[in-house]
């Protein structure tokens, strides 16, 4: 797999874009939901492109772990078990290990996760160091150490350009609001779930700043293919 120069991530040594989400493409087209098999599978072809490349990886899987950081995203992926702090950091390294078009199209419309194959269950912690561990393999350096604040600054800036974010993909939807804005991941999550289960998402802590601020203005028009429940 050779990168070609010209096409390099800023703040990159080696990696492009087009090299990061074929690398990703190749390994679900051969693995698809086994993650053991996912994660050998990646190791192994990050340590073929050597040092430079495991880093570069590294650093693009983080960066890409960022631009999802999204209250939008967040209050979808609630419905699907992923509420906590933790949870959503693990569904955000699945989502990457998906590929670019699933990738893209939860940025811009969330409700769209649920056509994805739950796998495991919408996480993968371990696909967030793969990065880290072939480095550790190669030369026992450390992939976090080696990260500065400038260059994932300049690395997330120019990842950010090919996103298309959604309308509200910032606003921190409450429980009673997630039927109406994600109708097809409640309906796949709440009314037709295998296992019945009470639909009890807590309502976000209204008392942190970033969250007041994220709710000032309040949420975008709902959308027309909405679910009604009642009282709720």
């Amino acid at each position: 797999m050779t990168e070609n120069q010209n096409n390099r991530i800023p703040g990159c040594r080696v990696m492009s874009k087009e090299g990061f989400w074929n690398l990703i493409a190749e390994v679900n087209a051969a693995c698809g939901q086994d993650q053991d098999k996912y994660m050998d599978m990646l190791k192994a072809r990050l340590k073929e492109q050597g040092p430079e490349y495991a880093q570069d990886f590294h650093d693009a899987v983080h960066a890409y772990e960022d631009l999802a950081y999204k209250y939008g995203l967040w209050s979808a992926v609630r419905l699907m078990g992923h509420a906590t702090d933790d949870g959503f950091t693990d569904f955000r390294a699945w989502l990457i290990s998906q590929g670019k078009e699933a990738y893209f199209a939860a940025l811009k419309e969330p409700d769209t996760l649920a056509a994805l194959d739950p796998g495991d269950g919408y996480w993968f912690e371990s696909f967030a160091y793969a990065g880290y561990y072939a480095l550790k393999e190669l030369t026992g350096e450390d992939a976090f150490d080696n990260m500065s604040e400038t260059t994932g600054e300049m690395i997330e800036e120019a990842l950010k350009a090919d996103i298309e974010y959604g309308e509200g993909i910032n606003y921190p939807y409450e429980a009673y609001d997630l039927p109406n804005y994600f109708p097809r991941l409640f309906q796949k999550f709440v009314i037709n779930s295998p296992e019945p289960r009470q639909f009890n998402i807590s309502n976000w802590n209204s008392n942190l700043p970033k969250l007041r601020e994220a709710k000032e203005g309040g949420p975008p028009p709902r959308p027309q293919n909405k679910i009604e429940m009642g009282g709720m």
